[in-house]
């Protein structure tokens, strides 16, 4: 179970994403109302997968590098290979994270998935070391199903 204000933000991105009708808008206006739930996000974002690579796509936070990764590639292709939710407390200790910024401390991806299919996934680094707790893991879980079944309806 997550608490009242993690299922707050779940609530308010279903209601946001249910008025937009193009897949970006419905991912913008996500990243968006993520990021405002923490000021210890940094950077949160969406990468989708098109032909076995993740493509960045809406994302809040400063301009990244890493716009395609490949599934061998970071925590995110590790997190998309393994089809499961990654939490990172110090991505310093960590070989397979890629740097966007040089502050980044941690970070969490969780994987949109849509049966065993994976869309993308949800990104958040934070310049805190281990910023992100299990009840985010199931906050953001929840989140990337809501989203998951908005892009199934405007496919």
């Amino acid at each position: 179970m997550i608490d009242n204000k993690r299922q707050q933000l779940v609530d308010n991105i279903r209601i946001a994403i249910a008025q937009q009708h193009d897949k970006t808008d419905v991912l913008q206006a996500a990243a968006e109302l993520i990021n405002a739930f923490s000021e210890a996000f940094n950077w949160t974002g969406f990468y989708l997968m098109r032909e076995n690579v993740l493509e960045v796509g809406p994302y809040v936070g400063p301009r990244t590098e890493h716009v395609r990764i490949g599934l061998d590639k970071g925590i995110c292709g590790a997190a998309a290979l393994q089809k499961q939710s990654i939490i990172v407390d110090d991505v310093q200790a960590d070989p397979r994270f890629l740097a966007c910024a040089p502050t980044t401390r941690s970070e969490i991806v969780v994987p949109l998935l849509d049966g065993d299919t994976v869309l993308g996934e949800i990104d958040i680094d934070s310049d805190r070391p281990a910023c992100f707790t299990t009840q985010d893991r199931q906050m953001l879980e929840a989140i990337a199903d809501v989203v998951v079944m908005r892009l199934r309806e405007i496919r």
